[in-house]
């Protein structure tokens, strides 16, 4: 028989399900209708491949109509033709529509490697990476761009546009960026917890890598020796907080920039003269707090910076947040200025690092107890995420001879 829409109206329930078959050819599957007991008509075709036979069906009457069943029919006749089964052709459609779905796009992805890092990279990386990301990428990658989609040569195209304006540090800073990010999305797709699951970026190959040009080496060698010690602890021509970072980082030992730029008062203990830095702000934040002895000779600069404290407690205040920081670029710049004016060797501020570590070697300190006191001890896993020694009696014995070193040096 042949359908007609005015033979499927007619077809009344019965008391068990029947179906009714149209006639064509085996090979290009056959168009049924069938009849449940409630009346309900759905239309299905009914096929033979690779020796077994198998039905798919195609929508409820009148929802899909006789013209469309006839059309969906057709195509399945059309995949038989070439042994395809339907069955398996939909499952594969639903599952590249559903691993459609969940992939992201490469704004997405940004986002989500902010995510990432902000809980695994030291403040001041994660605040200039979000910069970097903000002004160098998102801009010039369409907001519907695939992760899949993104070549090298549009790689190439964002690191080349920074490089050729002459920032070719900022290049490389753009280039190392953009290799995490990879890594990142790499990683997480080939992640445990994402085994049989559909992939988010479809990122296969960390291409990066073979984008390469000359950049600056930015290999650290200034540090300042007596002489110049002397003349900046004195240099009353500084602006103010510059000059009370520069003493106060040096008392301490030389931390990293932003573990002392950006502390706050609560962070300093006076009476038991302990510096605490909280593991939010240390490189390495597995290894927990470090603590730092108070030599006499800070306690003053902190005490006076804390009568003049910003509004959330930070020592360094930014002259128009009142809650915030102020940026490191201000005592950067400030230090450059002045060398320049009194024809200083040009130094930054994580050259005192590098002085502390130089000076306290001068001074007497061996080298366990200067990597104690800077951090520069526990790399390994055993110090990472075993030792919990707090070194508080060899920092405090260190502290005590810089603090008479640098006291010899400045009178």
């Amino acid at each position: 028989m042949n359908f007609t829409d005015k033979s499927i109206k007619a077809l009344k329930a019965k008391d068990k399900r029947y179906v009714l078959t149209e006639s064509g050819n085996y090979g290009e599957g056959r168009l049924q209708i069938r009849v449940s007991e409630t009346g309900a008509k759905t239309f299905r075709v009914q096929y033979h491949i690779n020796g077994k036979r198998k039905v798919i069906g195609l929508g409820n009457y009148p929802i899909v109509d006789l013209k469309k069943a006839r059309s969906k029919h057709a195509k399945i006749s059309a995949l038989l033709s070439d042994n395809i089964d339907p069955q398996e052709h939909r499952l594969q459609n639903q599952k590249a529509k559903f691993e459609s779905a969940a992939k992201k796009t490469m704004h997405q992805m940004l986002d989500d490697f902010n995510v990432y890092i902000s809980t695994r990279w030291a403040a001041s990386t994660i605040d200039r990476t979000e910069k970097l990301i903000k002004r160098n990428l998102t801009p010039f990658i369409t907001p519907d761009l695939m992760p899949d989609e993104f070549t090298i040569d549009m790689a190439r195209d964002i690191i080349y546009r920074v490089y050729n304006r002459g920032a070719k540090e900022q290049a490389r800073l753009v280039r190392s960026v953009l290799m995490s990010i990879l890594k990142y999305a790499i990683d997480f797709d080939n992640s445990p917890e994402q085994y049989k699951k559909p992939n988010l970026y479809e990122i296969k190959s960390n291409f990066i890598r073979d984008i390469n040009f000359e950049t600056p080496k930015n290999k650290g060698e200034r540090w300042l020796n007596e002489e110049e010690l002397k003349k900046v602890w004195h240099a009353e021509d500084l602006p103010y907080y510059t000059q009370q970072y520069i003493k106060l980082a040096l008392c301490l030992g030389g931390q990293r920039i932003n573990e002392v730029y950006a502390s706050r008062a609560s962070e300093y203990d006076i009476k038991n003269k302990t510096f605490t830095i909280p593991a939010s702000r240390i490189k390495i934040k597995q290894r927990g707090d470090h603590i730092v002895p108070l030599s006499n000779l800070a306690i003053p600069i902190i005490q006076e910076l804390m009568q003049q404290q910003g509004s959330a407690g930070q020592m360094f205040p930014h002259r128009d947040n009142p809650t915030a920081t102020a940026h490191v670029s201000t005592i950067r710049m400030a230090i450059l200025r002045w060398c320049e004016k009194h024809s200083v060797k040009p130094f930054n501020p994580r050259d005192l690092r590098r002085t502390c570590k130089t000076l306290m070697g001068k001074a007497g300190i061996n080298k366990t107890n200067r990597d104690i006191l800077q951090q520069h001890h526990k790399f390994d896993v055993s110090s990472v995420h075993y030792d919990r020694y707090d070194y508080m009696t060899e920092k405090r014995e260190s502290i005590e001879v810089w603090e008479k070193f640098i006291i010899n040096v400045i009178n």
